[in-house]
């Protein structure tokens, strides 16, 4: 009896099926049922690209320890263009009276970042005035800024740090040739290995002094390609300096050297007349950088308040692969 009911049932299915087959094909007759156009494609659509991952931002801020509206403007532009860091290129400090070496001059703007675990974390590089104003020094530098990497520099002079998209590569400019030639060897060999385990990310090297430059101090020719510093061919993309508070794109043999301009508004100059040769452009005043970068593309925006304090975007640098 057992199999007689499961047959029975099979056929009792099998019969349903064949009356609501019947059934559709009548409604398909009696045109209450659309049949699809004759050239469609039944099958499943391919699920959609997946979304690309958003890209890198960083704020790029150089000689900004001011304590005063410039800085705020710098401040309000990092927070305003949604970073997922801040990198300085030195002079944290600007040994301007009333303004605090580092409690003030970096964390009385940029609080958020004082472990180096916050949104978002700065990563400093050392500039002369970090070594020498009053309440300054590389004690002070260090206290302020605990969270730096030993692995390359007990010290903390110099480190890198992967951000996303990029990797930073921070020198200490203000030191002796036997530690300048330290250096050298460490960034030529880590950069070689950052281009092995990360190909994709876009090598960034700071340091404060820059190699060429129009400005009133005179070039770093100790950092230069003819000293031994082949950025280039060890893989940087870009390579950043402060010091001269202005903002210069100076190209050699492709690579942009970038001085990265003024992030408060003390000790402003003036661009010089004169340009030195590979200079693109130069610009005075205050002004701050935001840096956009995914896997196939660099771009680093320059932008100066105006007169009204409005930001306005002054310069584009982009690179692509």
């Amino acid at each position: 009896m057992w199999m007689t009911r499961t047959v029975h049932g099979r056929r009792a299915r099998r019969t349903g099926a064949a009356v609501a087959a019947f059934a559709a094909a009548v409604l398909v007759l009696a045109g209450c049922v659309p049949l699809p156009p004759a050239n469609s494609d039944s099958r499943p659509s391919a699920s959609a690209e997946p979304t690309p991952p958003p890209p890198t931002r960083l704020a790029l801020i150089s000689d900004f320890g001011t304590c005063d509206a410039g800085e705020q403007w710098a401040a309000d532009q990092a927070d305003a263009w949604a970073v997922d860091a801040i990198v300085t290129a030195g002079d944290n400090s600007q040994n301007v009276a009333g303004c605090i070496p580092y409690a003030e001059s970096v964390w009385g703007y940029f609080d958020r970042g004082r472990d180096g675990q916050g949104t978002p974390p700065l990563w400093p590089t050392l500039g002369n005035h970090d070594y020498t104003d009053a309440g300054a020094g590389l004690d002070a530098y260090r206290a302020a800024f605990p969270y730096l990497s030993t692995a390359a520099d007990a010290q903390q002079r110099w480190y890198t740090q992967d951000v996303g998209d990029v990797t930073l590569f921070v020198l200490d400019s203000e030191t002796t040739p036997e530690e300048l030639e330290i250096q050298r060897g460490w960034l030529k060999e880590t950069l070689a290995d950052q281009r092995a385990a990360r190909p994709d990310a876009w090598n960034v090297v700071l340091f404060h002094r820059p190699a060429y430059t129009s400005g009133v101090h005179e070039d770093n020719r100790e950092m230069r390609p003819t000293a031994g510093w082949d950025y280039a061919g060890w893989g940087a993309d870009i390579v950043i300096a402060g010091h001269q508070h202005i903002y210069e794109d100076v190209v050699v043999d492709g690579l942009h050297y970038l001085t990265a301009g003024l992030g408060g508004t003390a000790n402003y100059r003036e661009c010089p007349l004169e340009l030195r040769e590979g200079s693109r452009l130069c610009l005075d005043g205050t002004g701050a950088s935001v840096i956009e970068a995914t896997a196939d593309q660099f771009v680093l925006q320059y932008y100066r308040p105006d007169a009204e304090g409005k930001s306005t975007l002054e310069d584009t640098i982009r690179l692509s692969r």
